[in-house]
């Protein structure tokens, strides 16, 4: 069962629906400039976490609730845009990107371990696109890869957790902060080597 399907997620979406959704229809909002607000959103999340976890922790949350709001609205104003659905997918990995980038500066702040903080930071985002790639290639080959533990709306949450400890446990953010990417990066990279398992049989089943 997908995250979204979960209760919890039903639960965020009949939120969106009830709250979010009339309030971006009546101001005019189309599905792809929800999509750049996340965007924009999600390029500061650096620049929060600079300043404190909190901000870093809001404007992640914020990004989320766009990136899931774009796809909503897109649904209610009729058939999904070929364009719309492509632009998503690639800001995602935009956002990604930046998400990850609030919790180095954090390292870099701190100015300590640095350079081991960047090297595990590098490994997460690589895994992080080989998630993602390995699905992109296997569709392309018209295989089914909806599958791994750390699927983009899990790595979010994850993120989402993981600034929010930082906020409500400032005295051990460093630990945190070792804890959270180590446990990112090897999760993000067993999920990568679920998805190649995933597609080798479905190939083998295939032959």
């Amino acid at each position: 069962m997908s995250l979204r399907d979960s209760s919890p997620g039903r639960l965020y979406y009949r939120g969106l629906e009830n709250a979010v959704l009339p309030f971006i229809k009546n101001r005019g909002f189309t599905p792809n400039r929800v999509t750049f607000a996340g965007l924009v959103f999600a390029i500061m999340v650096p620049l929060g976490f600079s300043a404190h976890a909190f901000w870093g922790l809001l404007l992640i949350a914020l990004a989320g609730i766009a990136d899931s709001a774009d796809g909503l609205l897109a649904r209610d104003s009729g058939p999904k845009s070929s364009f719309g659905v492509f632009l998503d997918s690639t800001l995602d990995r935009i956002r990604d990107t930046f998400f990850l980038m609030g919790f180095w500066v954090l390292f870099w702040l701190d100015g300590r371990w640095i350079l081991e903080a960047t090297i595990l930071f590098f490994l997460a985002l690589l895994s992080m696109y080989l998630i993602s790639y390995i699905k992109a290639g296997a569709e392309a080959a018209g295989l089914d890869c909806d599958t791994g533990l750390m699927t983009r709306s899990v790595r979010v949450v994850y993120m989402l957790v993981w600034a929010f400890l930082l906020v409500v446990v400032p005295g051990t953010a460093e630990a945190l902060l070792w804890i959270g990417i180590s446990v990112f990066l090897l999760a993000c990279a067993f999920t990568v080597g679920q998805r190649i398992v995933h597609v080798r049989n479905q190939y083998s089943f295939m032959i």
